[in-house]
Formats: structure tokens, sequence, C-alpha cells
């Protein structure tokens, strides 16, 4: 599906280059979803809005997902995702689609994988995984496959990790992570490992965090994270500067009814800077995904809603671009 669209942009460009008009727009930015309550990944594209049907499905016995959560998807449209029952991490090929079975699979004592949740990818390539049943980061080289032990472990006491969610990176390759357990945001040296403590902390009653479970970052560096709180009215988006630290005021805060949102989990910003949001609504069950202006603040509306049966999502965790 995925060659197939590829083919049909470069045909279109092709018949527009006879002098008859400008060619037509690149197609629009693809993203992924997680869903946890059906074992399955769904593909959609930032111009998508309302019941909106998805590019693409991966589902089925043969990609052996469970629960699917944390996904990532590297510059060659290889997409790896977590899967529990057994705890791993599950690789697929670029243009995969359906019920297929992945590529690779990293599975077994060695990996140390117990509850494993967020993923990301840093600069250099390297596969980073949140694992919230022993409270620590393990990472692995991009390409591993079987029963591999990680390249290394953030854990320890001195690491602030609680409840370990989503995660991301920036410009300089530093890691900052969500903790559920203790309502914070760690960062680490791109170079961390070990009982490793934070460079960093942003935590405090003046942060607005509240059971954060996703975080993201703009190409200027500002901070975004999903509160997924206890319920719809105790939901957020928080926006943080660049080098935000210790117990600070965010610089924004998306919050209250007109917002949709409902428990988010997954949070990502768009190459033109609007904000895409997965709603987990694990107590309504209204599934959604919610996308804001990029500078949306207090109880704002979003600009575009994707929700409803042909969506196909169902418990829907983290997303990737």
């Amino acid at each position: 599906m995925r060659a197939a669209l590829v083919v049909l942009v470069a045909f279109l460009v092709a018949c527009s280059s006879d002098g008859s008009g400008p060619p037509p727009p690149p197609p629009p930015t693809p993203f992924f979803v997680t869903n946890t309550g059906s074992n399955s990944i769904s593909a959609f594209t930032i111009a998508d809005t309302g019941n909106a049907t998805p590019t693409f499905t991966i589902s089925g016995t043969n990609t052996t997902l469970d629960q699917p959560e944390g996904i990532a998807a590297d510059p060659s449209g290889v997409l790896i995702t977590t899967s529990a029952n057994p705890a791993r991490i599950v690789v697929f090929g670029a243009n995969t689609v359906g019920d297929v079975e992945p590529v690779a699979s990293i599975v077994g004592s060695n990996t140390g994988l117990s509850q494993p949740r967020g993923l990301a990818l840093n600069p250099l390539g390297r596969l980073y995984v949140t694992d919230a049943g022993s409270a620590s980061i393990r990472f692995f080289t991009n390409g591993a496959t079987g029963n591999v032990p990680p390249l290394g472990t953030i854990t320890g006491a001195n690491t602030g990790l609680s409840g370990p969610a989503g995660l991301c990176f920036d410009f300089r390759g530093r890691l900052y992570v969500a903790n559920s357990g203790n309502h914070s945001v760690t960062v680490y040296a791109a170079s961390a490992t070990g009982n490793a403590s934070p460079v960093d902390t942003i935590g405090g009653p003046n942060t607005g965090l509240n059971v954060p479970l996703g975080v993201a970052m703009d190409a200027g560096g500002k901070l975004f994270v999903a509160n997924s709180g206890t319920g719809p009215s105790t939901s957020s988006i928080t926006v943080y500067e660049s080098g935000a630290h210790g117990n600070v005021t965010p610089i924004a805060t998306i919050m209250g009814d007109s917002t949709g949102l409902d428990q988010p989990r997954g949070v990502a910003v768009d190459p033109g800077g609007r904000i895409f949001v997965v709603n987990s609504a694990t107590l309504s069950h209204q599934y959604r995904i919610t996308v804001y202006a990029a500078d949306a603040n207090g109880n704002a509306a979003p600009v575009a809603t994707i929700s409803g049966n042909l969506t196909g999502l169902t418990a829907p965790s983290y997303l990737a671009f």
C-alpha cells in the first residue's frame, strides 16, 4: 500500500511536467498510532479529520502484537513498537500492511524487558524503551533482534524514575522521560547509563504535571507533556520553554471542556507545529485523536478531531511521525 502511494505520486508529478500546470503538492505527512484494545497499528495523515478510515492497518495473528503501546518510525519507514505477553519489542519492515510477520523481535530473559511502554530513537539511531515493570530505561542497537542484552540500562535510586512512560530526545541527544508515578519529567545526559542522576527535573505543584504519560519536543525546543490525570476534567497538555527545570509554571496549558481531552497519552508535534494528542479515554471509551494549533492555550477547541467507527481506534496509546 505505501509503495503504491509513492508510485502514484511520482506518476502525477510526471504528468504535470508538460507545461500544463504546476506539479501537485506532496502527500500529507503520515503518522502511526498503536491500539492496545485491538492489537493493531493504524496509519493516518495529518490532513485527516472526522470519521477517517486509516491509510493502512497492521493487525492479525501473524503480527504477534499484544497490547502495543510505544511506537517509533525510523527514516526508512520501519515501524517499531512494544508488545506484551511476552514482553518484547516488535519491528515491521517498510511498506508493511495487514496481517504480516515482524522482521525482528527483541524478546527473552537477556533483554530485561518486563513491562515495556514508551519507545524513541535517539539522534544516533539507538532504540530506547521505558520499562514500567522495573522502573528503568533500556537501550538497544537499532537492528537488534532475538534474546539480546541491552547496550545499557538506566535504573536505580538516583535516577528519579517512577512509572516511566513516554520519552523523547532534544537536538543535543538529551533524554526526557514522563514519570507517571511521581508526576515529573526527568532529563538525562545523552551518555547516561546505570544509576545515573538526572541532569534536570521538572516537577512540583507549579508545573501542572498530573500523571504525565507522554512527552514531545518541537523544532524550537519547547516541551509538550500529556497529563492523563484522573479523567477528562483533569486531563491536560502542559507546555514548557526550552531549558525549563524545577518547579516551573508552564508557558501554556491546554485544559477544559472544549479541548476534547480525555486521558491523553501520546503527544507529538507535526512539521507545521500543530499538536497531535492520542486520547486513551480509559473511562469513557470515547477514543479520538485531537489536534491543536501551535499556539493553543487554555480551554482551546481542537482544530481537527479524528474519531468514529471507521477510524479503528481502540484504546489508542501512542503515536509517531
